[in-house]
C-alpha cells in the first residue's frame, strides 16, 4: 500500500478526500441525531436531508476526482503530456536528436506496443521488439539509460497526477458538488414539507376528534361561508 501511494500521490489525494467527506458527513448525522434541543418529529425528517447530503458530497467528490485523475494519467501513459526532460531520456535511448525531434522516441517502439502504458513497456524492456534485435552487449549498454528514463517517466506521472487531483478537487468542492447538492436538497425540502403538511394535519384532526366542540382542520374552512341578507354566517 505505501509502496502504490508512494507513487503515486493524485491516488493518496482523492482517496484522503473521499474518507474526510465520510468522517465530516458522518459527524455531522451524529450531531443531528444526538441534540436534544431538535425534536424528534423534526429529526426525522433533517436527518433522511443530511443523509442525502452526504452521500452528494462523498459520490460527487470521488467521481469527479477519479475521473480526472485517470484521465491526465491516461495522457501521460499515452505520451501526450510529457515534460521535454521526460522527453529527451527517452529519445536518449536509442540516441535519436530531440533538436530534431521531440517525439521521435515514438519511433522505436511498434504500433502493437504503442497500444501499452509506458510505464509497462520501460518496466519490461526486454520484451520489446527493438530490445530483442540488439545483441546482448548492446542491452547491457542501453539498460541504464531505460531505468533513468523510466524512473523520470514515473516522477512526471506522479507530479501530473498530483495536481489533476488538486484541481478535480477544487472543480469538485467548489463548483460541481454544491450545484448538486442545492438542488437534490431543493427538491428534498419540497418532498419533506408535503410530508410535514401531512403529519401536522393529521395531528389537527385527530385533536378536533377528541374535542367537544371539535375547531376546522384548517382554517381554510373559514374561506367558505353562507349568506342572509346582511347576515354572515
Amino acid at each position: 500500500m505505501f509502496d502504490t501511494y508512494s507513487k503515486d500521490g493524485g491516488k493518496l489525494l482523492v482517496h484522503l478526500g473521499a474518507l474526510g467527506w465520510v468522517f465530516s458527513s458522518a459527524a455531522q448525522l451524529v450531531v443531528v441525531a444526538t441534540d436534544k434541543n431538535i425534536d424528534k418529529n423534526k429529526k426525522k425528517f433533517l436527518l433522511p436531508q443530511e443523509g442525502a447530503d452526504a452521500a452528494v458530497n462523498v459520490v460527487m467528490y470521488y467521481s469527479i476526482c477519479d475521473i480526472i485523475k485517470k484521465g491526465a494519467d491516461k495522457l501521460v501513459e499515452k505520451g501526450k503530456l510529457l515534460t521535454d526532460d521526460v522527453a529527451k531520456a527517452l529519445c536518449k535511448i536509442k540516441g535519436y536528436d530531440p533538436k530534431k525531434d521531440i517525439n521521435a522516441w515514438n519511433n522505436m517502439f511498434t504500433e502493437a506496443e504503442r497500444k501499452m502504458k509506458l510505464t509497462e513497456r520501460l518496466a519490461e524492456p526486454n520484451k520489446l521488439n527493438f530490445m530483442k534485435s540488439l545483441p546482448k552487449s548492446e542491452q547491457i549498454k542501453i539498460m541504464p539509460k531505460i531505468e533513468d528514463a523510466l524512473s523520470k517517466f514515473e516522477s512526471h506521472k506522479n507530479n501530473v497526477g498530483t495536481v489533476a487531483a488538486v484541481l478535480a478537487s477544487v472543480l469538485a468542492c467548489n463548483i460541481v458538488t454544491p450545484y448538486v447538492r442545492n438542488k437534490v436538497a431543493s427538491k428534498s425540502q419540497q418532498y419533506l414539507c408535503k410530508q410535514e403538511a401531512k403529519e401536522v394535519r393529521k395531528t389537527q384532526i385527530k385533536e378536533n376528534i377528541t374535542m367537544k366542540n371539535p375547531l376546522p382542520a384548517s382554517f381554510k374552512a373559514f374561506n367558505n361561508y353562507n349568506s342572509f341578507g346582511n347576515i354572515k354566517i
